[in-house]
């Protein structure tokens, strides 16, 4: 049994993620401890909970200490299968989340997979859903995945409800390696402003604030509207999303009582352009999010990230750990780098 302490690194939800994504498709069992030890409230929470009970279902495996607050789990995969399900959190614990913990198992599933996930859509310390679409699973799609996700309802805190179908398809052949070093000379931008049992200015004046900003620095944005009725969403609120159409870096803000929409517009036009910056073509985090499929995927892949982050330090060694895998870094925590993964040409179910 793999053993993973928990508190390494970023110390949060994302080794235990990653941890059971893996620990699934390579059939190996591992025991985590020290759950989420370097948060607040250490141990596992709802959407922590609910992604290790669906792992259970997609690997035909069990797992011991699976109870909210837990801070050891021991998991032991069987034979990855489809599922078709409804999965609800229970609180505004992101949709989002739940969906990078079960996402690349169900790709190398040997069945389809339908998933309705009740909770947060659009919440902080978590990517949106219009992030995840526009831009994470993009990435999967350009690297051979067949997945696609449907807004049903939004979903703001504290009262969540907001709810997504996941469709995934079997892979066919393995995933296929990224080599994407340099940001397009020529690059746009889009995103989608959100205001949900809010009067629909709000979204619009978030629109307004974010293309001022952008314009600034000779970047024009298509910024869609989109606005719920109160009836439509169980907790009033907002966000704004971000993306560029040609390389996979984005940003995000959320609204929050007290804070007026043109600071949430400018905040995520500012967050964009720090981005930027670096002329990275992968985002902070697509820089760790996109780990765990390269590490599977068909040889090596090699791409710049805006920055380092501890998250994708996390998921290096966790893949490391459970696959054997070899990457190097070129830079340093905090700056832009070079994460060159040799991935270990998984070959998808028969």
């Amino acid at each position: 049994m793999i053993e993973i302490d928990g508190s390494f690194g970023e110390g949060g939800g994302q080794i235990l993620r990653t941890a059971l994504a893996l620990s699934a498709l390579s059939g190996k069992p591992i025991k985590i401890f020290n759950i989420r030890k370097k948060r607040a409230k250490p141990g596992l929470r709802p959407q922590h909970l609910l992604g290790l009970q669906l792992m259970e279902k997609i690997s035909g495996g069990k797992s011991e200490g699976a109870r909210l607050d837990s801070l050891k789990v021991s998991f032991f995969p069987g034979k990855l299968r489809g599922i078709t399900l409804t999965a609800n959190i229970g609180t505004a614990g992101a949709v989002t989340l739940v969906v990078q913990t079960i996402l690349l198992p169900l790709l190398f599933a040997p069945e389809p997979s339908r998933v309705k996930i009740i909770g947060g859509t659009d919440v902080e310390m978590a990517p949106t859903f219009d992030y995840m679409k526009n831009v994470f699973l993009r990435f999967v799609r350009d690297v051979g995945g067949n997945v696609n996700v449907s807004l049903l309802r939004r979903g703001f805190y504290p009262a969540g409800g907001g709810a997504i179908l996941l469709e995934v398809r079997p892979l066919e052949r393995p995933l296929k390696p990224l080599r994407f070093l340099e940001l397009p000379r020529d690059i746009s931008v889009s995103g989608n402003s959100v205001a949900g049992g809010l009067p629909r200015e709000v979204a619009e004046r978030q629109a307004r604030s974010a293309k001022k900003v952008l314009q600034r620095s000779g970047l024009d944005a298509d910024i869609s509207i989109e606005h719920r009725s109160r009836s439509e969403v169980l907790s009033p609120g907002s966000s704004i999303t971000l993306w560029l159409n040609e390389a996979y870096v984005g940003s995000s803000s959320i609204g929050g009582k007290g804070t007026p929409p043109e600071v949430v517009g400018k905040r995520a036009a500012n967050y964009l352009l720090r981005e930027l910056d670096s002329l990275a073509p992968l985002d902070r985090h697509m820089g760790d999010q996109v780990i765990p499929f390269l590490a599977v995927a068909d040889g090596e892949s090699i791409y710049k990230t805006s920055e380092l982050t501890l998250h994708a330090l996390t998921n290096l060694a966790v893949a490391q750990k459970i696959l054997g895998i070899e990457y190097e870094i070129d830079g340093g925590l905090g700056k832009p780098s070079v994460i060159r993964i040799k991935g270990i040409g998984l070959e998808p179910a028969r």
